[in-house]
């Protein structure tokens, strides 16, 4: 990174600070709330339903809060919701109701999806042409450094009782002070919205398909990911580290198939990492629960889904006419929802009739029609031009692949 980045990456150091403590907490929650759920005698079916509200809440915070941006500052909005968060992390001890529970996460995905908007649009503000791709690949790495350290605290937390709530109050309080204490550059503007769902689908059918059910698969790790474990005898402690691995896999294989993305068609990779998602997820139904072997079959599944988003965010770029490309992040945030909100809700049906393998098969149905989607628009149609591939946050608001995009475009 030359002198310019470090600069740039420096000015927002405060912000990454405060984002990397919010994603140590909203990690930690999301971990404990399945397990938690579980041990509460929650059916599966509920306990679906109560994590899927957190999607419900990212969708309406995604597409109402830039006005709040608007209306009253970065500053202002970044403290108040994070606020609202920690306050709501806390609630979760003192009311143990599936009702109340679900309502909690709505009210949390909406926090979160608002302070995702809050940082990306403060980090497109202060980017330049020479900096964007940098400063997206610092903020990726703050986002998954810090869900990953939320699953390591899930192994030295007891999650019997109120301390992990607790916790992960102090962790959201914390994240405000870099934020508000310390003199940050504040963009005047927000990201705009607006773009036709439909328009989407028309102009990108694999892309808005990939990423609906990417969308559904990657929240069914995050929301069911704990129960499963939970129920095949894991320790919380295990857990964690069942959890980490899939976000350790997405780590290390988003840049590489990005590179490979911008050297072969767009779409024969998309139906690669597909394919050898379903494979993944239909091997791991038959390694036993003890084997290491499915812990490393859980970081090849992550290291496959979770990219896969960026990979369809990049395939919709592709062939979206330039002036349309800011604007299509608010339909990509819509469709995106709809498949992680469906996702929980299918996964814990499945489960419920099956039993716990139920979580395995219906991570593999998940890839399947994006793999068969693919091979027949790699059949039927010529591979549009390619843009250089937008290597995006999975939990991010779908804003942030504007940071690398305009790179291009300006």
């Amino acid at each position: 990174m030359n002198g310019e980045g470090r600069g740039i990456v420096s000015s927002v150091s405060a912000l990454f600070v405060g984002l990397g403590l919010l994603m140590v907490g909203n990690g930690l929650l999301g971990s404990v709330l399945g397990i938690r759920a579980e041990s509460e005698g929650f059916p599966t079916v509920v306990i679906g339903a109560v994590m899927a509200m957190y999607y419900a809440g990212f969708v309406v915070g995604s597409l109402t809060i830039p006005r709040w941006i608007f209306a009253v500052g970065h500053i202002r909005v970044f403290a108040g919701l994070a606020a609202l968060a920690g306050a709501t992390a806390l609630t979760y001890a003192l009311v143990i109701t599936p009702f109340t529970w679900g309502a909690l996460r709505f009210l949390a995905g909406l926090c979160l999806s608002g302070l995702y908007v809050t940082v990306e649009s403060w980090l497109n503000a202060r980017a330049t042409n020479v900096t964007r791709g940098r400063l997206l690949s610092v903020y990726m790495l703050v986002v998954t450094l810090g869900l990953t350290a939320g699953q390591v605290l899930l192994g030295v937390t007891d999650v019997s009782g109120s301390t992990p709530f607790i916790l992960v109050g102090v962790l959201i309080a914390l994240s405000v002070v870099p934020v508000t204490l310390v003199r940050l550059p504040t963009p005047d503007t927000t990201i705009p919205v607006a773009l036709s769902v439909r328009d989407l689908v028309r102009s990108s059918p694999l892309g808005v398909i990939a990423v609906v059910l990417t969308g559904a698969a990657g929240s069914s790790v995050f929301a069911l990911g704990t129960v499963y474990a939970t129920r095949i005898g894991m320790t919380p402690g295990v857990v964690g580290t069942f959890m980490a691995a899939s976000l350790v896999g997405a780590t290390l294989t988003q840049y590489p198939l990005g590179w490979l993305s911008d050297h072969v068609p767009r779409r024969r990779v998309i139906f690669g990492v597909a394919i050898a998602a379903v494979a993944t997820a239909l091997i791991s139904t038959t390694v036993a629960p003890d084997s290491l072997l499915l812990f490393l079959l859980v970081a090849i599944y992550g290291s496959l889904a979770f990219p896969m988003y960026s990979l369809a965010t990049s395939h919709i770029n592709d062939v979206l006419p330039r002036h349309q490309l800011v604007s299509a992040a608010a339909g990509i945030v819509f469709i995106y929802g709809l498949g992680s909100v469906a996702g929980p809700l299918t996964a814990s049906i499945v489960m419920a009739l099956i039993g716990p393998v139920g979580y395995l098969w219906t991570l593999a149905g998940f890839f399947l029609p994006i793999a068969i989607l693919a091979l027949i628009r790699i059949v039927a149609k010529t591979h549009p031009a390619q843009r250089r591939f937008i290597n995006v946050p999975y939990r991010s608001s779908t804003a942030a692949p504007l940071l690398a995009d305009r790179t291009d475009s300006e």
